[in-house]
């Protein structure tokens, strides 16, 4: 009879271990996944920005032109990642003045432009450009909360 019952609890906890198992590999694999999905999403959308932008210098056309033709003359670049820097690379001998640069890692970051952190103070410029544009909705929530100028994100810049 104990070992009647001892079987039955043994496959009752091994069946709700492999439940419980099964479980926590499903939630893993949907994160991972998930992360995967995102890492996609981020570097294909820096694909079509960085491929509408050579498409237009191709054309003889330079990004300066949508400044000009909205009255930004000085600016604030938001991420000094690649496209950050490539921004930054553009405008540097136009006539865009790039004001500052923000990013997370303000303290690492290596560049001839001032790096802030987003903790201290701004200061005003015609416009901020957001490069990391996977994730602009939350980046302009935050912004505007600080400042009073637009923010814009490059995609809108290029394409």
């Amino acid at each position: 009879m104990k070992k009647g019952i001892l079987a039955v609890v043994s496959f009752a906890f091994g069946v709700a271990g492999g439940v419980f198992g099964g479980k926590i590999f499903k939630f893993y694999f949907n994160n991972e996944k998930s992360k995967e999905d995102d890492k996609v999403y981020k570097f294909k959308l820096y694909y079509n920005i960085l491929n509408q932008w050579l498409m237009k210098k191709n054309e003889g056309k330079s990004i300066t032109e949508y400044f000009i033709s909205n009255g930004y003359k000085t600016i604030a670049i938001y991420g000094m990642g690649e496209l950050g820097c490539r921004l930054y690379e553009e405008l540097k001998d136009s006539e865009i003045k790039v004001s500052y640069a923000i990013d997370k890692e303000s303290g690492s970051i290596y560049s001839e432009l001032e790096v802030c952190s987003i903790e201290e103070e701004l200061q005003p410029v015609d416009a901020l450009i957001v490069t990391a544009v996977f994730a602009f909705d939350k980046i302009e929530e935050e912004l505007e909360k600080i400042v009073d100028f637009p923010i814009i994100s490059l995609e809108d810049v290029v394409c």
